[in-house]
């Protein structure tokens, strides 16, 4: 990213309006909008970037049967990164709010109706994995 595109998103980001942001760089506010616009695209393709390098890290599955109740599921997901030596980085809230955001409802009454399975790379960093099966 280009410096003018840094300042500009932190103008933005400040709460600056795009013909604000024109005005304190002597432009139009139809160029600070074309040079917002390029800058997100391209923090969208490092995001991107960075995901893929991640897909690349050595990953780690832990799979929470059926039948377990909500709140024991960060006990199975973290005891599996302490057994590879990993720090997860998520705690018990943000692994539960992980099951509870999915994109299959994995509960009912508080315990899990079919398997879901979470991944984990070598830093740590968790997801929950796509193919959540039905058992």
């Amino acid at each position: 990213m280009t410096e003018r595109q840094y300042q500009i998103l932190r103008c933005r980001g400040v709460g600056l309006s795009q013909v604000e942001t024109a005005n304190k760089f002597h432009t139009s506010r139809a160029n600070v909008s074309m040079i917002e616009l390029r800058a997100k695209k391209k923090i969208e393709r490092a995001k991107q970037t960075i995901k893929a390098y991640e897909s690349t890290l050595t990953n780690h599955l832990v799979v929470v049967p059926e039948r377990t109740h909500l709140y024991d599921i960060p006990s199975f997901v973290l005891a599996e990164g302490d057994r590879h030596r990993i720090r997860i980085q998520a705690n018990i809230i943000d692994i539960i709010r992980m099951v509870k955001g999915a994109n299959a409802p994995c509960l009912s009454k508080g315990k899990t109706v079919r398997t879901i399975a979470f991944v984990f790379n070598q830093r740590g960093k968790l997801s929950l994995s796509d193919g959540i099966s039905e058992t």
